[in-house]
């Protein structure tokens, strides 16, 4: 499966920077910041064994977890402070799935990756390998957004 990676990315893309940034920022986070980059990195290592090592999706999908974001969200957690600024509008996520995310606040992206993982945690049990979902390319556009995320704290 070949999935165009925005210029922006291609150094998170690469094996293990992605996971080094993401233990770097939580490392450097502390209470419920620092659960919630945690059940992230968790999310991203699942995804990635998904995406880069070929393992099936049924078997990490119970492994996918909401359970911080939905805690911290019902308790009215700011999730603009992980970063104050709005995603920059970086010119090479044009054309591609990432670009409406630009210029956005740092909840609307962490909202929009949990939507993602949210919705495979609940239709691929029931929908399995329906021909319908690509479930692969929609791993992989999640992990794009963790990237973009990780690029955007770390900017």
């Amino acid at each position: 499966m070949e999935i165009t990676i925005p210029t922006v990315l291609k150094t998170l893309s690469a094996s293990g920077s992605a996971a080094k940034s993401i233990t770097v920022w939580w490392k450097q986070s502390k209470g419920d910041s620092r659960a919630l980059i945690g059940e992230l990195k968790d999310n991203l290592l699942y995804l990635d064994m998904v995406v880069t090592d070929g393992v099936p999706l049924d078997d990490v999908v119970d492994k996918l977890s909401v359970a911080e974001y939905k805690r911290l969200s019902k308790e009215g957690f700011n999730f603009n402070k992980l970063k104050k600024s709005k995603v920059a509008k970086y010119p090479s996520l044009q054309g591609t799935d990432l670009a409406k995310l630009g210029g956005k606040e740092t909840e609307e992206l962490i909202v929009s990756i949990y939507d993602k993982i949210n919705e495979i945690s609940i239709k691929f049990p029931h929908l399995g390998y329906n021909k319908k979902y690509r479930w692969g390319v929609r791993a992989s556009n999640i992990r794009k957004r963790i990237w973009l995320l990780l690029k955007h704290v770390g900017s």
